[in-house]
């Protein structure tokens, strides 16, 4: 399923490459609120409030759809597509360690953070703390910006 992700991301129109970035923000903080919660970490979330995370963010990224105040962002023609391959090579590299699965999502998340830009990324942080912070509370949507930041030194 090798796709030219930076090719993908390029063909993207400034309205799609904001809602990707909210996507990615958001999927990378709910990572960060997993982790530390299995890990036990002292940041942790509560479990309910881990549970409301996990399930916003799941169906978010399942439905393409990511409900946003009065407003939701959805995903539709090549980017719906696109989503749904970078979602099944995260299943196959990441849940069932397929080393070319895996190593081909990478290349999709850094092209796609790349894509979008820390600017789009910061935005994004807003969006997410201003009309999703019953899913992600406290700014934890900053979490997943720092986790992004990576891709851009």
């Amino acid at each position: 399923m090798k796709r030219n992700w930076k090719e993908t991301w390029a063909n993207c129109s400034p309205e799609e490459l904001d809602g990707i970035a909210v996507l990615r923000v958001m999927e990378c903080t709910n990572g960060i609120i997993q982790h530390l919660f299995r890990d036990g970490a002292p940041e942790a979330l509560s479990v309910d409030e881990t549970r409301v995370a996990m399930k916003f963010s799941m169906s978010s990224i399942k439905n393409l759809e990511i409900p946003l105040g009065d407003t939701t962002l959805k995903f539709d023609g090549p980017v719906a597509e696109a989503m749904r391959d970078a979602r099944d090579l995260y299943i196959q590299g990441v849940k069932h360690g397929d080393d070319e699965a895996y190593d081909e999502f990478m290349v999709c998340s850094v092209t796609s953070a790349r894509a979008v830009g820390e600017g789009r990324i910061q935005n994004a942080v807003d969006t997410l703390i201003e009309h999703a912070s019953h899913a992600f509370p406290h700014g934890t949507p900053r979490w997943g910006q720092q986790y992004l930041q990576q891709f851009f030194h």
